[in-house]
């Protein structure tokens, strides 16, 4: 962010120096002058920054107190964007505030939740911000986006047809705008709120991962799931209300396709990240427990492959067939086939060279939470 609010103060520095009359190269003194003058200028662009970071800040807060503080909030930041800013009159503004459409927008109980949450996130920016500035991590906020994120959700109802608003980059919003904020680039730091899958693993989840803390990042996996799914069932543009039937029935074609494949991507990512926490046995059993119910996905093999990687024993390769792979590697026996006869057992040192060792489990298999 800084760099944005140091630029005119370089240029400033820059042509302050007394001007050469033909072409040469700097002196010293030429060189601790300009230096001197740049740290000047650096030190009153940070403060300049600082100041308009609390500001906005300050009257982000304040705007957040209610819905109708958000909506006046939000009139005043468009008029001066988009009227003062611009020459135009007060009367201009008012007849714009009084368009009918404007007037039933601005009526409405969720677009005045949505200007509210959009300016929490905005605070969370500005924190994000000033961390950076400290060289600390953003995921240092994990705990106030986490509440940002469950506050937006209970809010859910009263969103239905504003929920894109919370999927645009905040930057682009008249508060960012009025103070300065349109253009700063914040690294690591998801815009919008509702860009579930950058909140979880660039905020949330990392210090699960580094403290090892398995369970908790579980926890938060599910979390992030049951969020994925929740906006495709209440917020998806294609879903039909108007049809009488079963819910599933009445569910959009986007959000039945994440029910049936990316939802359990999601569970096996979640399980692998929990394995390398530290839980590796709860993890891999629910692993095996996730390959045998969806054993017509398409990355089933996959799975197979990545579960035999991590619990096999050293130099253990898998083999499987070309044909009917995925029930060859996730059925058990039919109980239908005959046991084989101490006669009919092949000696020790055949099988070794016949067969490839299997990988046990020593637990029973728990089904996928």
């Amino acid at each position: 962010m800084l760099k944005h609010a140091l630029m005119p103060s370089v240029l400033v520095a820059l042509c302050s120096l007394t001007p050469a009359t033909h072409a040469e190269t700097l002196s010293k003194a030429d060189r601790e002058a300009l230096a001197e003058q740049l740290d000047y200028m650096i030190n009153k662009g940070k403060e300049a920054m600082t100041q308009r970071q609390s500001a906005a800040y300050q009257a982000y807060r304040s705007a957040m107190n209610s819905d109708s503080d958000a909506l006046d909030f939000y009139l005043k930041c468009y008029e001066k964007l988009n009227f003062t800013d611009k020459g135009k009159s007060y009367s201009d503004f008012r007849n714009w505030k009084s368009n009918e459409k404007n007037k039933e927008r601005h009526s409405e109980s969720g677009f005045r939740c949505a200007l509210r949450h959009q300016l929490n996130w905005l605070t969370l920016t500005i924190e994000a911000a000033q961390l950076q500035q400290k060289e600390k991590p953003v995921s240092e906020l994990a705990p106030k986006v986490k509440a940002a994120i469950d506050n937006i959700y209970a809010d859910a109802e009263t969103l239905d047809g504003f929920e894109d608003m919370l999927k645009q980059n905040v930057k682009g919003t008249v508060f960012a705008k009025v103070y300065g904020f349109g253009t700063y680039t914040i690294k690591d730091w998801p815009n919008t709120p509702l860009n579930i899958s950058d909140v979880y693993e660039k905020i949330i989840f990392p210090s699960y991962r580094e403290n090892k803390q398995a369970d908790k990042l579980r926890s938060a996996w599910k979390q992030r799931i049951m969020y994925e799914e929740l906006m495709l069932e209440h917020w998806s543009q294609e879903r039909d209300t108007k049809r009488i039937g079963m819910k599933k029935d009445m569910q959009s074609p986007e959000y039945l396709k994440f029910i049936e494949t990316e939802k359990p991507n999601l569970e096996w990512e979640m399980e692998l990240d929990v394995f390398e926490a530290g839980d590796e046995l709860g993890a891999a059993q629910r692993m095996l427990a996730h390959i045998k119910a969806n054993v017509g996905h398409n990355n089933i093999l996959k799975w197979v492959k990545q579960l035999h990687e991590l619990v096999a024993p050293e130099g253990e390769e898998l083999i499987i067939s070309e044909t009917n792979e995925a029930s060859s590697s996730t059925e058990p026996p039919s109980n239908n086939q005959p046991t084989p006869t101490t006669s009919e057992t092949p000696a020790a040192s055949d099988t070794t060279s016949q067969q490839q060792p299997k990988a046990e489990l020593t637990q029973p298999v728990t089904p996928t939470q």
